[in-house]
């Protein structure tokens, strides 16, 4: 992934999606579009990370657009930015996240860094793999005390302990965003404060 991640803002409401764009743009890489025809072009241009994205609007609606993301196969983390309240239909819709309107900068803020701290977690937990896949390997055919004194082994050890942090820390990190909102949202739709512990 980049250093900045690319974040595609889709909404049929051209002020809010150039509101949202101003929030997020000193952040993020940041593509606007008005419709979901031209989200599907931006897509077929060039890598996007996340996407925040409208579910109702005219022509064709986040729900396809979503759909067409997910049938190519492309790995974003999908936000639905939404005045259509969440019900039960919504455990079948595959999203990352989902935000219901009103929301804030610093809301969006909030839910668009934890997409991509989940992006990163990715990565790593994929690098994670292939180091601790060929620590493995090493270990299996090869003498350990031979193997310790290799400092292209201690190398690869050492990868693999930054990793398990870096992952372990991503993980806290998402945890503690994650809790943080739901307590937002449950205030924002009238139920009862979570408490935090």
């Amino acid at each position: 992934m980049a250093d900045s991640s690319t974040v595609l803002i889709v909404d049929d409401e051209e002020h809010l999606a150039d509101l949202f764009a101003i929030w997020l743009q000193e952040q993020f890489e940041v593509h606007v579009a008005y419709s979901g025809k031209d989200a599907l072009q931006l897509f077929a241009e060039q890598p996007i990370d996340i996407v925040i994205l409208d579910r109702r609007m005219p022509g064709l609606s986040g729900t396809e657009v979503l759909q067409s993301i997910r049938e190519r196969g492309h790995a974003q983390q999908v936000i639905m930015v939404t005045a259509v309240r969440p019900t039960e239909e919504l455990a079948a819709i595959d999203v990352d996240d989902y935000l219901f309107k009103p929301i804030d900068r610093s809301q969006l803020l909030r839910t668009v860094g934890a997409a991509e701290l989940v992006l990163t977690y990715d990565e790593s937990l994929t690098k994670l793999f292939s180091l601790t896949a060929r620590k493995a390997t090493l270990e299996t055919h090869l003498d350990k005390a031979e193997l310790k004194k290799d400092d292209r082994y201690g190398d690869l050890v050492q990868r693999i302990r930054e990793l398990e942090e870096q992952t372990d820390t991503t993980v806290r990190r998402l945890e503690s965003d994650y809790q943080v909102d739901m307590v937002i949202r449950d205030r924002r739709i009238g139920s009862q404060p979570v408490e935090q512990f």
